[in-house]
């Protein structure tokens, strides 16, 4: 009889420690699918991104089909300028390599395509502030330069953008995804919701971002 209530206290437990570990997974969980979210809408996948072959090609490869116009623009998602295997920019030398429809190469904007396709020159607008030709900055380093909301000490090559990814990424979709020069939200491009900035903070500040650090291959 005794063996037996020790038996029945024993399964108590396992079955307490079982529903205890059951709550808590939902709760890493949820973590987790922010990154991955943030990771989804910056590779321009409407499902998710396929790890292995990104790592293979340093080129995000998603699993499902690619949006054809993320947030709303040209094609163009973030990932086409800023990719996995150039440290989250882009090499002149990848650039070779890339088809010649790849959305990098988009006509619709007021780009200089040879600057572009030489260079890896973006025309960067900003009113009253910036109009000139720059490279793609490197984002490797954010999760170093920025708090996890996604405030930074200094943000592009000179310093002298926003400070703020959300801001940033907002600046990034209206100079280089819009569909026409007039940049018009709701026409052109889509502005990201909160929640998608969140996501896409949370991306750019994770390890999944950091960790693709070509030193550390």
């Amino acid at each position: 009889m005794k063996l037996q209530i020790v038996q029945v206290s024993n399964m108590k437990y396992s079955i307490m420690a079982l529903t205890l570990l059951i709550v808590m997974v939902p709760a890493v969980g949820s973590a987790e699918s922010q990154e991955r979210k943030g990771q989804r809408l910056f590779a321009g996948c409407l499902d998710k991104v396929d790890d292995r072959a990104t790592l293979e090609t340093g080129l995000f490869v998603c699993k499902g089909k690619r949006d054809p116009e993320p947030f709303g623009g040209n094609g163009r998602a973030c990932g086409d300028c800023h990719v996995p295997g150039d440290n989250f920019g882009i090499s002149e030398k990848r650039i070779a390599k890339l088809k010649s429809d790849h959305p990098f190469f988009f006509r619709g904007l007021d780009e200089d395509q040879k600057l572009l396709r030489t260079h890896g020159l973006v025309h960067v607008i900003i009113p009253g502030s910036i109009d000139e030709f720059r490279q793609t900055p490197k984002l490797v380093h954010l999760q170093t330069l920025c708090d996890k909301k996604g405030n930074c000490d200094s943000l592009g090559l000179r310093g002298d953008r926003v400070t703020n990814l959300c801001a940033f990424s907002i600046e990034a979709i209206k100079n280089h995804m819009a569909k026409t020069v007039k940049r018009v939200p709701g026409k052109d491009f889509r502005v990201p919701t909160a929640k998608e900035c969140k996501w896409l903070v949370a991306y750019m500040v994770s390890d999944l971002v950091a960790d693709q650090d070509e030193r550390n291959r």
